[in-house]
């Protein structure tokens, strides 16, 4: 993949129409091509995408038309920018699914930078401890954890020896958590019902750890009897109702959320070790706190006093005096971004949503707390900066999970476009998927891995994606398709594209025009 930043401009695409279906489209672009080479549009003003190609492209987009669903799509040439492909509606709004992780994927790295962390702090204040948040979707992250070398609880066990270096062996007061560096409305209210007793729509606090899950593994105990299970984290407050059977006939092991609380059903039949699907827990703040009190007292250490809400600050403060903190976690923006975008993980882009939008306001002298509304304000305004059209955007929340979410396949295309010639364009690229290779397009374009790296999306009738592609003929070449409107497998559309993106790489080839 070609990471140089781009030194041309986006042209302007409402002085034609887009290009589809037929030969003369194609002569056209070449004639504007022409016309326009006065302007300053950097390189490749003089090509021209083959011909017959935009043709083929089209066929293979509309080839299920028939089932009702629609498509929009767009494709780009890097490092022109110049478009050689777009369906009649790029300009009209669809539903992203998750290729919304791409808009604020896009808006929290332009905003705070690469070399910016999210912190969570432990601090003492007289006899209390205080356990204060920042938002920060990464403190206790599985994956994270693992890749420093560590699992979920290992920050609680260095919180604890902090606490021991500096001789407390006895919590005297309460446990006090922060979550306020986000607001109250920790589910989007657009978000289904059936979804919210699901990891992904896990709740969205200014204090989250292990993506506001609870992970449970079952292991086999004598025949016929219940299985053991473990939690993950260690927590008190949870209830689990154990129906498993250790042996007997396969019935695959499964958990199931209740309304109402931590509570939680495991049942099936129990042959080997088994990790069960994380699931959500109901406060994610509160659950934060306990999994800290729990593990402090297997370290020795243990609370006498309750644990609490804050309902002020410490000092008045969101971030402690030096004297009183104990320990300060952190988590790098680009290991949050890698989150976000390679296996989709909803909390961390609503996280990111939020902390944009709180970080914003403080710019413009306005002390909120972080809310997917000023997370809106925040991506319109960093769109409108760079010259994105922002009419046709609908932003809900950053995840993609509501149905109430649009954009444009000529948004995305332009906002890929952007983040190529970004300053931080090499951390943007590496947090995205790559086809063959890693995250949700893994076990996509296996024949060609590498060779393509983007987002997916997936809701009920949608299906998008979205991203690079590294072309035969040499220059990449940047892609958005959605689908939505359609029911039953979403299968059908991913392959038609699997299809069209593996017919640019194989085909597109620029030829100068005539």
């Amino acid at each position: 993949m070609n990471n140089t930043h781009l030194a041309g401009l986006i042209p302007d695409r409402a002085s034609r129409r887009p290009l589809r279906r037929s030969t003369l489209a194609v002569f056209l672009l070449c004639l504007t091509a022409v016309m326009l080479s006065g302007c300053s549009w950097g390189q490749s003003v003089e090509q021209a995408v083959e011909p017959g190609l935009a043709e083929k492209i089209d066929t293979v987009l509309h080839r299920l038309d028939d089932t009702g669903a629609i498509v929009s799509a767009r494709f780009i040439e890097l490092p022109s920018g110049r478009e050689i492909y777009a369906t009649d509606n790029a300009d009209y709004p669809f539903k992203p699914a998750s290729n919304m992780k791409l808009v604020i994927s896009a808006t929290a790295l332009d905003h705070f930078g690469a070399g910016h962390t999210f912190k969570t702090y432990l601090a003492m204040d007289g006899e209390d401890l205080w356990l204060i948040g920042s938002g920060d979707p990464g403190t206790g992250d599985p994956v994270i954890a693992k890749d420093a070398g560590g699992n979920t609880t290992t920050i609680l066990d260095q919180w604890a020896q902090a606490l021991k270096d500096r001789g407390v062996t006895q919590i005297k007061g309460d446990l006090i958590y922060d979550d306020r560096a986000f607001d109250d409305f920790h589910l989007h209210v657009t978000w289904w019902p059936s979804d919210l007793l699901h990891w992904y729509a896990a709740p969205v606090a200014g204090l989250n750890f292990n993506d506001n899950c609870v992970d449970i593994i079952v292991t086999p105990a004598e025949e016929g009897q219940p299985a053991d299970y473990t939690v993950m984290p260690p927590i008190a407050d949870i209830t689990v109702i154990n129906n498993t059977i250790s042996g007997g006939e396969e019935h695959k092991p499964a958990i199931v959320k209740h309304a109402g609380g931590n509570i939680y059903e495991i049942s099936g039949s129990v042959t080997k070790e088994a990790k069960l699907k994380s699931k959500p827990v109901t406060n994610a703040g509160a659950f934060f706190a306990d999994a800290l009190k729990t593990n402090l007292k297997s370290h020795g250490i243990e609370v006498l006093g309750v644990i609490r809400r804050a309902d002020g600050h410490l000092d008045g403060a969101l971030i402690p005096d030096t004297d009183k903190t104990v320990a300060i976690h952190e988590t790098r923006i680009e290991n949050i971004l890698a989150r976000v975008n390679k296996p989709s993980q909803n909390l961390f882009a609503e996280a990111m949503c939020k902390a944009t939008g709180a970080d914003y306001q403080r710019a413009q002298d306005l002390d909120e707390p972080g809310s997917w509304h000023n997370g809106k304000i925040a991506i319109k305004a960093m769109f409108n900066e760079v010259g994105i059209n922002t009419h046709p955007l609908v932003v809900a929340d950053g995840s993609g999970l509501s149905h109430n979410n649009r954009v444009t396949a000529k948004l995305i295309s332009d906002l890929l476009l952007h983040m190529h010639r970004h300053e931080d364009a090499v951390v943007f690229l590496n947090s995205l998927t790559i086809g063959g290779v890693d995250g949700t397009i893994r076990k996509r374009f296996t024949d060609v891995p590498g060779r393509v790296r983007g987002k997916t999306g997936y809701i009920s009738g949608v299906r998008a994606l979205s991203g690079y592609i590294d072309t035969d003929a040499g220059p990449t070449v940047i892609f958005s398709i959605l689908y939505n409107g359609f029911t039953g497998s979403k299968k059908p559309y991913e392959e038609l594209q699997d299809e069209a993106v593996m017919l640019v790489m194989r085909e597109y080839a620029p030829v100068a025009a005539e």
